[in-house]
């Protein structure tokens, strides 16, 4: 009987950032597929290592400057194929350091250079599709209009029921997330998210506000004015992502915590101001609300008093669930 051959090795070179780490996730999946047939590494920087690990691929933390000489040392004649999802410059050079027979990367920024196989993205269409050439590359076939979705394993999700209920025994719970980290212009006042809150909170909601350990004086400010509680941010993102998907509602920013929240299958109020929601949406369970003409880019045009109630709205839409 003729053995079958071993599974191609794949190392997927994923995003810096959360939110472009989610929208990878069903790119990620066609790979994983079993009649793909590919053994996948995720190179990811540590704080996501164990989130994307609950996806059923291995994992590898990337450090920050990681480059050729990282992936030579790390990654050299251990991969059939290497594939990145970032853009930049030194993502290429560590994909030439992996040594594989077939290396992807997007066009330009050195790819044909280093002897790399460009393949093409169309940034006319949502992020989620980037990777849709290379996957043809690879016999696999595009990722589909279904949005990125992350399940939580039985023992995770029950630890985040708990701590929803140790910050909340009973009523909803939404969670405010005011920060990101892709500037001020990204970033709905945090004013708007305390009336949006005290709002919230006049329902009988439980206001929860969690963000980074560098925004902290931003989230204890929004969690003062709503009388609400905040997450701890030196929890591990795991943790954090158990705790979104026990909760009724998320409020956000265009932000990786929103992303990864409608990920998750939390109702999401994803705020869009500067940035284009049909490029980088969250998908899921997620509603985009952006200022009115001719303030679209605005965010601090955006009414709370909106923000209150599309946020109102997806309450009644979770309660119907349940």
């Amino acid at each position: 009987m003729k053995a079958e051959p071993a599974p191609r090795r794949v190392v997927f070179d994923l995003p810096n950032w959360l939110g472009d780490v989610v929208h990878t996730l069903p790119a990620l999946a066609r790979l994983l597929d079993p009649e793909a047939r590919l053994a996948v590494t995720a190179l990811v920087p540590a704080a996501y290592a164990t989130l994307v690990g609950l996806t059923g691929a291995a994992t590898l933390a990337r450090p920050r400057r990681a480059s050729l000489w990282w992936a030579r040392r790390h990654l050299g004649g251990r991969c059939d194929v290497a594939l990145t999802a970032r853009h930049a410059t030194r993502a290429k050079l560590l994909l030439a350091g992996c040594g594989a027979p077939l290396a992807l990367a997007s066009r330009g920024r050195g790819a044909a250079l280093l002897g790399l196989r460009p393949f093409r993205v169309d940034r006319r269409r949502h992020q989620r599709h980037d990777l849709d050439a290379a996957l043809a590359l690879l016999g696999r076939p595009p990722v589909g209009e279904e949005p990125a979705t992350l399940a939580l394993p039985a023992g995770l999700a029950a630890a985040g029921t708990a701590r929803r209920h140790a910050f909340a025994p009973r009523g909803p719970v939404v969670v405010l997330l005011p920060g990101s980290r892709g500037g001020r212009r990204k970033r709905y006042p945090a004013d708007g998210y305390v009336a949006a809150g005290q709002a919230m909170a006049r329902r009988g909601a439980v206001v929860l506000v969690a963000g980074s350990a560098d925004e902290e004086k931003l989230t204890r400010r929004v969690a003062d004015g709503v009388a609400g509680k905040v997450v701890p941010a030196g929890w591990p993102l795991e943790e954090v992502a158990a705790l979104l998907a026990a909760c009724d509602a998320v409020i956000g920013n265009d932000s990786g915590l929103t992303h990864l929240a409608a990920a998750l299958g939390v109702p999401t109020l994803a705020l869009f101001g500067p940035t284009d929601p049909v490029r980088t949406a969250p998908g899921g369970r997620a509603v985009v609300l952006r200022p009115p003409a001719p303030w679209i880019g605005r965010l601090d045009r955006l009414a709370p008093a909106d923000v209150a109630a599309a946020a109102s709205w997806l309450l009644e839409w979770r309660a119907a669930e349940r």
